[in-house]
């Protein structure tokens, strides 16, 4: 039977199974995405109902063989769990979701755990979230092998000019927009191109119409790879009557 000791994790999703267990999707730094089964961690009588938190980093071990081994014990990490609330909560949702999605079970992406986890972090600072995200979607991206043509013009290798306009077209990159350019492809301008590619991102975080285009892009790119898939924790941004999100 294989036994894991100690592992670094935080929970991603958690869903009810029978009357008292559970099946955990959590994150791992050293096993990347795993499935467990915790055992009787909805009864009454439970010892670690209280430390099965979202959004809180874990300490857990586990055995079993198969897809989803048993839970055998969780802990919380000696270090402070973020203080997520309102829209930094529903922003780590959405992170969650997009993990779910684009990481594949059991394939192991230290480089991924550690994005997610400085961000975590960075989303207690309820000033910079948008930015925060666009940060860490970029970053997953491209350490997903989805990276972003950041640096130059996709139809011919022109270096990106600051005060053009482009028009970023999937799998290919940014294209000089032209007056005659119709379709869904977003715009964004080749200053904010630039920011990105050179990582000023206080400088676009101060840039409203950049932050916009920015946003339009990531949506663009992530529902593509998302494919069919719908996040269900954008749907949270939207007030009755509103369309707001933040994700």
């Amino acid at each position: 039977m294989n036994v894991v000791n100690t592992q670094i994790a935080y929970i991603l999703h958690k869903r009810a199974y029978r009357e008292t267990s559970s099946i955990l999707e959590v994150f791992t730094r050293d096993y990347g995405r795993v499935s467990l089964m915790a055992r009787g961690c909805r009864g009454a009588r439970s010892k670690i109902a209280g430390n099965l938190l979202l959004f809180s980093p874990l300490v857990i071990s586990w055995q079993g063989k198969g897809n989803i081994p048993y839970l055998n014990s969780v802990e919380r990490a000696d270090l402070k769990a973020p203080v997520l609330k309102n829209k930094a909560l529903l922003s780590a949702m959405y992170i969650n979701e997009l993990l779910m999605y684009l990481l594949h079970k059991d394939d192991v992406q230290e480089a991924i755990f550690e994005q997610y986890h400085h961000c975590l972090y960075s989303l207690e600072n309820d000033t910079s979230i948008e930015m925060t995200l666009r940060q860490f979607e970029i970053r997953l991206l491209e350490l997903l092998g989805f990276g972003l043509n950041l640096n130059a013009e996709a139809d011919t290798g022109e270096s990106i000019l600051a005060e053009e306009n482009y028009h970023y077209y999937l799998e290919h990159g940014p294209v000089k927009s032209r007056e005659s350019d119709v379709g869904s492809a977003p715009q964004i301008s080749g200053a904010c191109l630039l920011a990105l590619a050179n990582e000023q991102y206080p400088a676009i975080s101060k840039n409203p119409q950049c932050l916009a285009q920015l946003k339009r892009l990531m949506r663009f790119v992530i529902s593509h790879h998302l494919g069919n898939k719908k996040l269900k924790s954008r749907e949270l941004f939207k007030p009755v009557g509103q369309q707001v999100s933040s994700s």
